[in-house]
């Protein structure tokens, strides 16, 4: 970051009065040639479409099997048919990620158990891990978010150790790499969400990776009514194939979002002086991909500077969906159990939009804007 000056002086005056969009309008330019194909083609989940849907995202991860499902929440449910429970067991999870991972824990009749984070990190803490592991285990479910890699390849030496096989909810995490290698690598299976404001659009949807065949075919029953056969329960959680046609133009458009992302954070953290904040430190090793910017602050109540910013007209999605540890809900109050780390980490962040639509103008303002608190 660039030192103090006579742009920082300028940047604590009053800012004139902008808001900015933090909602990216994903467009492709071959959307309409994919639609043309799926309707001449099929528009079921089984259709064509769909299958070289699976195939072009398999290739770009170079994981085995990839099943297209109707939306990100699905896409956890359906992993957890790839491993083996019964009603009751538990599935760890951190406290600091989105109740749309938790509830389909709880809607299939298993136990979510809190455990905490790594200082600064949404990464699951090991020491917490081995204290909260229990005989009625039976998964591990771990949450980057916006776009941070995890320490992913620990964590899954520590539940392999332990007999336990783990499940990546990545629906920030779009390309997001780790040791040169892509994060969904790490996980025993991999969960994506392609909802209209993740890094990649279907406007619903999303996926499950796996390179293990049995895995593929336990979930892929399930997403099918349990292939009908009257042997086991599942449900229609197919994508459909507009929802595919358009994740094909739009799988082309990956390479150019980083570049853009990547340049506008660059933008932002060269003009950034304050003291009071900084980003959110990235593991070791990790390669973000730009979703959004987390700049945490080092000294004071990060919840002042969220909402200063958006006095500013800067949006960020802890004001948006009030983040904070999950056992704080009434419906997971039973399950509460203080993570400190989880919960000093949620009140020291914000986000900062860095999608392809913000101009110039829009980047100028954020930084006038995080140079002028004063906390």
């Amino acid at each position: 970051m660039s030192t103090p000056g006579a742009a920082s002086r300028g940047a604590r005056e009053e800012l004139p009065r902008r808001r900015i969009n933090d909602a990216f309008r994903h467009r492709h330019p071959d959307d309409e040639l994919y639609l043309r194909q799926a309707l001449e083609t099929g528009l079921t989940g089984t259709a064509p479409i769909v299958e070289q849907y699976e195939r072009k995202i398999s290739e770009r991860y170079g994981m085995r099997h990839v099943l297209a499902v109707s939306s990100g929440a699905v896409a956890v449910s359906v992993a957890l048919e790839g491993i083996e429970w019964q009603v009751g067991d538990e599935i760890i999870v951190p406290p600091s990620c989105p109740i749309c991972t938790v509830l389909p824990v709880m809607a299939r009749g298993l136990v979510p158990v809190f455990c905490d984070v790594r200082p600064h990190d949404f990464g699951l803490d090991p020491e917490d891990l081995a204290r909260v592991m229990s005989p009625r285990t039976r998964g591990i479910i771990e949450v980057p978010m916006w776009g941070y890699p995890s320490r992913a390849d620990e964590l899954r030496t520590l539940a392999h150790a332990h007999g336990v096989p783990l499940i990546l909810d990545l629906a920030h995490c779009h390309v997001t790499r780790l040791q040169g290698r892509w994060l969904a690598e790490f996980g025993d299976i991999a969960c994506f969400s392609t909802h209209e404001g993740k890094f990649m659009s279907t406007g619903e949807g999303g996926f499950v990776m796996t390179n293990d065949a049995s895995r593929d075919a336990k979930m892929r029953a399930y997403t099918r009514f349990g292939n009908l056969d009257g042997q086991r329960v599942g449900l229609n959680y197919k994508l459909g194939g507009l929802q595919a046609a358009v994740g094909l133009a739009r799988l082309q458009a990956l390479d150019w979002q980083l570049e853009i992302r990547a340049r506008n954070r660059r933008y932002l953290l060269e003009r950034i002086h304050n003291p009071l904040v900084r980003e959110l430190p990235i593991v070791e090793g990790g390669t973000i991909n730009g979703y959004a910017l987390l700049l945490q602050v080092v000294k004071g109540d990060g919840r002042r500077f969220v909402e200063h910013l958006d006095r500013k007209g800067v949006p960020s999605d802890v004001k948006k969906y009030d983040n904070q540890p999950l056992y704080n809900y009434p419906l997971l109050a039973d399950r509460r159990r203080d993570c400190k780390n989880a919960r000093e980490l949620l009140r020291s962040l914000t986000t900062i939009p860095l999608h392809p639509q913000l101009s110039d103008e829009d980047l100028q303002h954020i930084v006038a804007a995080v140079n002028a608190y004063e906390g």
